[in-house]
This record gives C-alpha cells, structure tokens and sequence, in this order.
C-alpha cells in the first residue's frame, strides 16, 4: 500500500507543477530570515535542508542569501523547476527526487525546514522521520516544520485527500520536548485551493538543538 500511495501522491504533484508556471509562486516563505536569526549566525556558509521543496521557491532564496542548500521533492517536474529557477537567479543548489518517507542523506544541517509536506508521511514512518530529522540537525541547529490539524468544528478542505494525515493539537510538538523551542503556534487560515473558499488549523514549531 505504501508504494500506492506514493505513485498517487507523485502522480498528482506531477500534473500540478507539469506547467511552467510556477504552481505555488516565486514569493520565498517568510519565517526564513527568522529561522536564519535563530542560528545566531551569519546566512553565508549556513547548511540547509528543504524537505518537500516543491517548485524551489524557497530553497533558491536560502541559496541566494549565501546558504549551501540541499532540498528533495518526490516529483521530477519539481526538482526541474527548482533547478531552472536556481540557473535563473544565479545559485547552485543540491537538488534530487526522493520520498519524505524513505530519503537517504548523510551529512548535517544548520538549518531543515518543510512545509505543508509533514501530512505525507505515512503513519508507520513518523518516528523514524523525525528521529533522522534531529540526527541531521547539528547542535546549535534549528528546524521548523508546520503539520495541518484536525478541528472538529472545521470541515475538511475540499482538495484534501483521504490518504493524507490530518495530525492532533500539540502532537507535533512532542517530537522536540527534549530540544529548545523558540516557538509554537496554532492558527485557523482561510485557502482558496481547489477554488473554494475553506479553512485549515495548522500547528508550528521552530525547536533548536541544544545538545
């Protein structure tokens, strides 16, 4: 099943950054510079992880502030335009398919970020994930990472699919109670994907590696 799922899910980001416009825009994420502020260092020389980079938007903007980045998506189409927009803006960037539920990667970060990527992992495989994630991260380094909550109250978005995983208040957190947290948010959003009108809860964390 997990290799069905998988085919699914890169089947359908596939059509989606198939175009070449860019599906989710050129505009970087802004926690970026905050997370650059949290290692307490100088963005030159920082090394990054993008987990789920998408169409690159993100991973070229770490890379044009001095950052040696290294960022993984499950769709070809995606690494393609994230490595043509990187030759556009100048930066080089270590750019290759791979599944969230099973990369291999061995060297250490001072910073790993993803976002709106957590809800692919399959359920079997979130420990492990996480467990590789702080193994990366070096000591001093700093992760962010938002997941999509459940809320009773909150219907689900339209274009949410059934193998995704909707995750619990808090449950994310737990993953770093033994790291420093600089933040931890909840917040309901309105979206317009798949062209309605809805709403999503979605917990945040930035957690840093003390020891």
């Amino acid at each position: 099943m997990s290799s069905e799922k998988t085919a699914y899910f890169r089947t359908q980001y596939e059509k989606l950054y198939s175009d070449e416009d860019y599906y989710w825009g050129l505009e970087p994420a802004p926690f970026l510079d905050e997370l650059i502020a949290w290692t307490g260092k100088n963005s030159n020389g920082l090394k990054v992880l993008d987990v789920g980079c998408g169409e690159g938007k993100d991973a070229v903007y770490m890379a044009q502030k001095g950052c040696e980045v290294t960022a993984f998506d499950i769709t070809k189409s995606g690494i393609r335009k994230t490595k043509k927009l990187a030759k556009t803006k100048g930066v080089k960037i270590n750019a290759f398919v791979a599944d969230i539920n099973d990369f291999q990667i061995d060297d250490e970060f001072d910073v790993i970020y993803s976002t709106g990527t957590i809800q692919y992992l399959f359920k079997d495989r979130i420990e492990g994930f996480f467990a590789k994630i702080k193994q990366l991260t070096r000591i001093g380094g700093v992760v962010y990472f938002n997941v999509f909550v459940n809320k009773s109250f909150l219907e689900l978005p339209p274009d949410w699919d059934k193998e995704e995983t909707m995750w619990k208040t808090g449950e994310l957190f737990l993953h770093f109670a033994d790291w420093k947290i600089h933040k931890i948010d909840e917040v309901i959003f309105e979206c317009h994907s798949g062209g309605i009108k809805h709403y999503h809860c979605m917990d945040t964390i930035v957690a840093e590696r003390a020891i």
